[in-house]
């Protein structure tokens, strides 16, 4: 009888050691593709959680260098100055979003303009009852450029909300979106024209006539959710009602061209916000964006905002080092609770030892014997646990997901709407408000590598602790064994 044959015999005749074998192996294997898939899916859950978190920067063009500003001449003994360094235009955009890790941006940009139709008729504004100049500025409206109006805080905060039509975004031009009291006010709807017009009346410089006038569709009519506290100051470009919000792009080429009409330079956006996929990368990437020599860095500035990530960080670590500590401590119990076993056994094995190696069986022979019988047990036990970790591991890799959320505790945004804030134009920020992922379950799969390396491993550790446990009887004689026996 050869030793594989031997090695299903004595599997099948001393069955409560195969079993408690099996179950040893079986804890181990399913602890183990547990821990490994779990700590896998855990990176990708982690950067969710950062993404969910968030991370932005701001390019901005830098005042504060005396090189960017010219002076106008003084006026008694102040000095007025303005900017004259590049501007924050499109091209500089697109250099800043050839950078690895940048998600999404958005580009804002404001201006006074008068509001008027197709053939030429200034459109009236909602009038301000309690201000009795109100009307002094009818037509000049408060116009608001946007990359997307999702991003809009007003919007994505509950303020504003577009009952009719559609919101626009980073695409097609020409789009404007205006509340519901001034559509109503001038008989306009989803799909009329509006006009925006900049003259020396409203700034009083003279532009040529035909860069006066830029034409926008309406896309959307805007409701006001929350009360705006307007008193008798409040302006009419400072009311809800009249304000207008427009694609940035097509309003920052309307801008640049009236500068330009008049030999100034464009002064481009305000403001360039860009979030970034993980804002744990925060510091690689702007290092990346500043490297881009394309960028005139003597005219621009950035400012960061990763209070979020920081503040959580601890707890986006600590996630994973759960997982570690947990596949540490239960896979090195259960391989010295099986190292002990498969010892205490092979002191029980040393007369059968002693026979076989009397009659003739070779000491390699014995000890394959030994290592097949825990290789058919693991093998079993591998099989059984596959299925098994499969369906744990999702349930362990959610339990440490929702310790990890529970963990993290973020700074209110300042763009968020508090109790008892009143809604005025000036006091809230406009900063944007960009979509993060939400992570609320981890999805867990053992992938083929994690069964090759777990089941590989752990049948390694088998047959080493076998080996381990078998030395003391295999160092001896035959004889020596047998008269120990006797």
């Amino acid at each position: 009888m050869n030793f594989i044959k031997r090695a299903l015999v004595y599997v099948a005749r001393k069955w409560q050691q195969s079993v408690i074998a099996f179950l040893i192996l079986l804890a181990v294997y399913t602890s183990a593709l547990i821990g490994l898939s779990t700590l896998k899916a855990s990176d990708t859950a982690a950067a969710n959680l950062r993404g969910q978190l968030g991370g932005t920067f701001s390019l901005e063009i830098d005042k504060s260098n005396p090189a960017n500003m010219q002076n106008m001449g003084s006026a008694d003994r102040y000095t007025a100055s303005y900017y004259n360094g590049d501007p924050i235009d499109n091209a500089v955009i697109d250099e800043v979003l050839k950078t690895p890790g940048i998600a999404d941006y958005s580009a804002t940009i404001e201006a006074v303009a008068n509001l008027k139709s197709d053939d030429g008729q200034y459109y009236n504004l909602v009038e301000n009852k309690q201000n009795y100049f109100s009307s002094a500025q009818t037509h000049h409206a408060s116009i608001h450029g946007w990359t997307s109006l999702q991003q809009c805080s007003y919007f994505a905060n509950g303020i504003l909300e577009v009952t009719q039509g559609e919101m626009f975004s980073d695409g097609p031009s020409g789009k404007a979106v205006i509340s519901r009291e001034l559509a109503e006010l001038n008989h306009l709807t989803v799909g009329d024209h509006i006009t925006l017009e900049i003259n020396k009346e409203l700034t009083g410089i003279y532009f040529p006539t035909e860069k006066q006038e830029c034409d926008f569709e309406i896309t959307g009519i805007f409701d006001i959710l929350q009360q705006q506290q307007i008193n008798q100051f409040t302006g009419q470009r400072q009311m809800l009602q009249n304000w207008v919000f427009v694609d940035s792009r097509t309003l920052l080429s309307y801008l640049s061209g009236l500068l330009q009409s008049i030999g100034m330079r464009p002064e481009g956006y305000n403001k360039v916000t860009f979030s970034i996929e993980d804002p744990a990368e925060m510091d690689s990437i702007i290092k990346n964006i500043q490297s881009n020599r394309a960028i005139n860095w003597d005219c621009f500035k950035i400012e960061f905002d990763n209070t979020n990530y920081q503040s959580a960080e601890k707890s986006l670590e600590g996630m994973n080092s759960s997982i570690r500590i947990m596949i540490v401590i239960i896979v090195l119990a259960e391989i010295t609770i099986l190292i002990l076993l498969l010892s205490i056994w092979a002191k029980f094995r040393v007369r059968e030892t002693g026979v076989m190696l009397a009659l003739g069986e070779s000491k390699g022979k014995v000890l394959a014997q030994r290592m097949a019988e825990i290789a058919l047990v693991a093998v079993l036990a591998f099989g059984i646990s596959s299925p098994v970790s499969g369906m744990a591991a999702n349930g362990v890799g959610n339990m440490l997901l929702t310790r990890a959320n529970e963990q993290i505790v973020t700074e209110p945004a300042s763009n968020a709407i508090q109790p008892g804030m009143p809604i005025t134009s000036d006091n809230f920020d406009l900063s944007p408000v960009f979509a993060a992922p939400k992570v609320e379950e981890l999805t867990v799969t053992i992938t083929c590598d994690i069964f090759a390396a777990v089941y590989g491993l752990g049948l390694l550790i088998a047959l080493l602790s076998v080996c381990a446990a078998s030395i003391p009887a295999m160092r001896m004689k035959p004889n020596e064994i047998l008269s120990k026996l006797s």
